[in-house]
């Protein structure tokens, strides 16, 4: 079987907490073992479909829950939504074997790494050239990099991952060299990783506001077509792509935005929609009908596509008084009952998890057990916090403010509202007033970029072998992707001995160290990774499940099924 490859951006990426992200696949990463391979037989999922000798034509309508804000995957307001569609727009100097995980050649050739970790040199190819038919050159590279580490410009998310980068050389047209001032376990994921911007055409106006946010510009299998507001956006198939090797077979890749599970799904049984993710409920339930096995496939594996894993989580706004001690955070997480919302509301298709990492990788430490749903404790630790109902109205409260707060939280998802409700409800039996807010994507994100929440709930969608600095260390509580706040000098200093430590076996306790302190401390209250849950049509041949999901650009139709011109 031929494993074809396309980008994917090796850091970690928020989403919806129960979402699933279909399109490309790929990115480059090390090997990261410890995650078994899908098992096509697993779980009543289709066998991979691949008949005959692939065509080109027909589109892939893909299903999204919420609608990004840009396709500019640099930015602090990407998401895991931009990341998806510009996937297929964009390459990077190496890229990964989705089965293997090894680095492999794309716009670079071949690289080389010096004996000190500190070089690295890239070869790129002369034949590459992006879709206006400019050619590809280290100058895109370097410009790409400057962008990253210019702090006019809003990329502080990604900006710590070449913070060790001190000098970047041009030996030639096709050729560079990025030199570090320590080493990184993941210096050569991460600079081989980035997405290659034209530099003739972001250069021109402001990264940040540029046109070229909604019409990005790239060298990858797809062009940017069109991005209907509210409705959907559009790639075309590039008829000039470099790489025959990956040469994509469908004509065009639509992503139609439609916030109401239910409603996408109704869509989807009219075969207006190709692929979409299930949620447990239609799963189960839905799409176990015989009328809806006869028109789609169903597929079923851990993580995201493109991404290792994923978890949810309640995040604590930190910086907010009523967060600030760990009593009320613990007793917050034993006021959710993960275990019975698990098996009820999201048929168990899934495990609680208590740490940040993989949970099928050896960095999840599995010795850790959940909090416990137990709300007598919970009370206790409150009372001993100092929180209690002084005026007898029900709620508790503390030096005359009460333990009331907001949990922001994004639309489209039955699961996660009835989470919220339920959780409510238990709240209120201990004393705490919880408000249930509800806020489109593009605010959501604002929202949560600056820093404006009590609480939060996400998903963390994690590529292998990742590096959890992104969301823990304290350098990125103000620009950056730890959320809440949270500032402990020993996970700053674990975070920063895990990126200078080559050898696997030696960094695992560091991170089973970085699991124990936050289940601790509970800055979020880490909820449960659950499995994908994918339905394609059954009219689409070479669809195959590889250890990081699914990859539509290599589906094909055969031309007596092809349904649009």
């Amino acid at each position: 079987m031929i494993v074809r490859r396309t980008v994917l951006y090796p850091f970690s990426l928020c989403l919806l907490s129960i979402v699933l992200l279909i399109s490309g696949c790929g990115g480059p990463s090390e090997p990261a073992g410890g995650t078994p391979p899908a098992d096509p037989a697993q779980d009543g999922q289709a066998a991979s479909v691949d008949e005959g000798e692939p065509v080109n034509g027909d589109w892939v309508i893909n299903r999204f829950s919420v609608e990004p804000q840009i396709l500019n995957p640099l930015l602090d307001t990407s998401d895991a939504y931009t990341f998806r569609i510009t996937e297929d727009i964009y390459d990077s100097l190496l890229d990964m074997n989705k089965d293997t995980f090894e680095l492999e050649p794309m716009l670079a050739e071949r690289y080389e790494v010096s004996e000190d970790h500190l070089t690295y040199t890239f070869y790129m190819r002369k034949d590459a050239k992006f879709s206006d038919g400019m050619p590809v050159t280290a100058k895109d590279v370097k410009f790409t990099f400057d962008a990253i580490q210019n702090t006019q410009n809003e990329t502080a998310d990604i900006r710590n991952y070449y913070q060790d980068v001190t000098n970047v050389e041009l030996i030639d047209d096709y050729t560079i060299t990025f030199t570090c001032s320590k080493p990184y376990y993941r210096h050569a994921v991460m600079l081989s990783g980035m997405p290659v911007y034209p530099a003739h055409v972001y250069g021109e106006g402001d990264f940040n506001t540029g046109s070229f946010n909604r019409h990005p510009v790239g060298s990858g299998p797809y062009v940017f077509e069109t991005w209907d507001t509210n409705q959907q956006i559009v790639l075309a198939r590039n008829p000039n792509f470099w790489d025959s090797s990956r040469a994509a077979h469908p004509d065009k890749l639509v992503y139609k935005f439609i916030t109401d599970d239910n409603a996408a799904f109704q869509v989807m049984q009219r075969q207006e929609i190709d692929v979409m993710g299930l949620t447990p409920e239609q799963w189960e339930n839905q799409a176990s009908a015989p009328q809806f096995e006869a028109k789609f496939n169903k597929h079923t594996y851990w993580g995201r596509t493109g991404y290792a894993a994923s978890y949810g989580y309640i995040g604590w706004n930190l910086r907010k008084p009523k967060f600030a001690d760990k009593r009320v955070r613990q007793a917050l997480t034993m006021l959710l009952d993960r275990e019975e919302i698990l098996e009820t509301v999201m048929y168990g298709l899934g495990k609680v998890v208590t740490g940040p990492t993989d949970l099928n990788s050896p960095e999840y430490d599995e010795t850790i057990e959940p909090w416990p749903f137990d709300p007598e404790r919970a009370k206790a630790l409150l009372d001993e916090a100092g929180w209690v109902d002084s005026n007898a109205d029900g709620v508790r409260d503390k030096d005359g403010e009460k333990l009331a707060f907001e949990f922001m939280f994004p639309p489209g998802s039955t699961e996660m509202s009835t989470m919220a409700t339920v959780y409510q409800e238990e709240l209120k039996r201990a004393g705490i007033e919880m408000n249930i807010r509800f806020i489109e994507w593009a605010t959501f994100i604002e929202n949560l970029t600056k820093r404006e929440f009590d609480a939060v709930t996400l998903s963390w969608a994690i590529p292998p072998n990742s590096d959890p600095y992104q969301i823990w260390h304290s350098t990125q509580t103000e620009k950056g992707s730890n959320y809440p706040g949270y500032k402990n000098p020993e996970i700053d200093k674990l975070l920063e001995d895990i990126r200078l430590e080559f050898d696997r076996d030696k960094r695992i306790p560091l991170f089973h160290r970085v699991h124990e302190i936050l289940h601790e401390e509970q800055p979020y209250t880490f909820l449960w990774s659950l499995k994908a849950l994918a339905a394609v049509d059954k009219r689409f041949r070479g669809v195959h499940v590889y250890r990081l999901g699914l990859d539509v650009s290599e589906w094909w139709v055969p031309l007596a099924d092809q349904r649009y011109p």
